[in-house]
C-alpha cells in the first residue's frame, strides 16, 4: 500500500513539475515573419538580343506544353515594370504593330503586352491569336477598365478558361478585367513555344524590361472568380497533376554542362524541358515582411 502511495505521489510531483515549466515559457509574439523573396531584374533591350530570351518548349515529351488542355487552363505570373519599358499603341491590330514590351507570349495562340493609357503609365492587352498568323481574332485590354497601373509596382496577371462555363477571363491583380464565352479563346495545342519576356515574329522582339516573379501554367481553371493574390506567399504546389509549369524565379540556378553563358531556372509541376536563362539577368532580394497576428 505505501509502495502505492509513494508511486502516485511521484506522478503527481511530475504532472505539477511539467505545469510549472510549460507555464514559463515565453508567449508567442503575436508576429508572422515571411522571408523577402528573390526575383529576376530583366534588363531589357532596345536592340533585342536573342540572348535574353526566356521560354519554354515543346516536343515529344509526355509532359511539355502540347499536355494542356484545349479549354481548361490558366497562365499567371507577377511583373514589375520598368519607366523605360517598351509601351505600345493601344489600338494596334497586334503585338508586332503595337511595339509594346512583350509579357508572355504563346505562338499562334495568345500574346499579354504592355499598352500605353490615357490615366497611367501603361495598360496590358490580352490578344487571341490565330492559329497559323500572327494577327488577332479578338483581345482583351485593361486601359478602359478601374485599375491604373504604375512603374515600379508590383502586378499579378492571370488569364484563364473553364470548360465548364466556357468563359475566359482576364484579370489584373485579383480584379477580373474582361471575360468572353466566345469559344475563339479555346487554345490550339500544336504550337511549341511559350515566352515570357519577348514575342517572335521572324525574329526576337519587343523584350520586357523589369521584373519578373512566380511564373505559373496551369491545366486548370484556377480562378473561377475574383481572388486577392499575395506576392510574397509563392504558389503552394499542386500534387494532384494541374501544375504544369511553375517558376518561382527564386534565383536556384544550375550551370550548363559544359559552361556556357547560359543557366537552367529550377522548374516545378510535371514539365519535363529545362528552360535557360542567359546568366546576365540579374536577381534582387527584398526584406522580410513582419505580419501581425491574424493578417497572414
Amino acid at each position: 500500500m505505501k509502495t502505492y502511495k509513494l508511486i502516485l505521489l511521484t506522478l503527481l510531483l511530475g504532472v505539477l513539475g511539467t505545469s510549472c515549466t510549460e507555464e514559463e515559457l515565453p508567449t508567442y509574439p503575436g508576429q508572422i515573419i515571411i522571408h523577402g523573396s528573390t526575383y529576376l531584374n530583366m534588363p531589357g533591350t532596345d536592340t533585342n538580343n536573342t540572348n535574353m530570351r526566356m521560354y519554354a518548349f515543346s516536343g515529344s515529351h509526355v509532359n511539355d506544353l502540347s499536355s494542356l488542355p484545349a479549354e481548361d487552363w490558366t497562365y499567371e505570373l507577377w511583373i514589375k515594370v520598368d519607366p523605360d519599358a517598351l509601351i505600345g499603341d493601344k489600338n494596334a491590330e497586334s503585338g508586332f504593330y503595337a511595339g509594346g514590351a512583350s509579357i508572355s507570349e504563346r505562338r499562334h495562340n495568345f500574346e499579354l503586352y504592355l499598352i500605353d493609357d490615357d490615366d497611367a503609365d501603361y495598360a496590358i492587352k490580352y490578344g487571341k491569336l490565330r492559329d497559323g498568323d500572327d494577327l488577332q481574332d479578338a483581345s482583351m485590354q485593361s486601359d478602359q477598365s478601374e485599375i491604373n497601373l504604375h512603374f515600379n509596382e508590383w502586378v499579378h496577371v492571370a488569364i484563364s478558361r473553364s470548360s465548364e462555363d466556357g468563359i475566359a477571363k482576364f484579370y489584373i491583380n485579383g480584379t477580373l478585367i474582361d471575360s468572353s464565352d466566345d469559344p475563339v479563346w479555346i487554345q490550339p495545342v500544336n504550337d511549341t513555344w511559350l515566352d515570357f519576356n519577348y514575342m517572335y515574329r521572324g525574329g526576337s522582339m519587343n523584350f520586357f524590361k523589369g521584373s519578373m516573379d512566380n511564373i505559373r501554367v496551369s491545366k486548370v481553371d484556377r480562378y473561377p472568380t475574383e481572388f486577392e493574390p499575395n506576392r510574397l506567399l509563392p504558389y503552394p504546389l499542386q500534387n494532384d497533376g494541374t501544375t504544369l509549369l511553375q517558376l518561382n524565379l527564386d534565383n536556384h540556378l544550375t550551370p550548363f554542362s559544359p559552361p556556357n553563358d547560359f543557366d537552367k531556372l529550377e522548374i516545378r509541376g510535371l514539365y519535363d524541358y529545362y528552360i535557360k536563362i542567359h546568366n546576365t539577368n540579374t536577381w534582387t532580394s527584398e526584406d522580410d515582411t513582419y505580419l501581425p497576428l491574424g493578417d497572414y
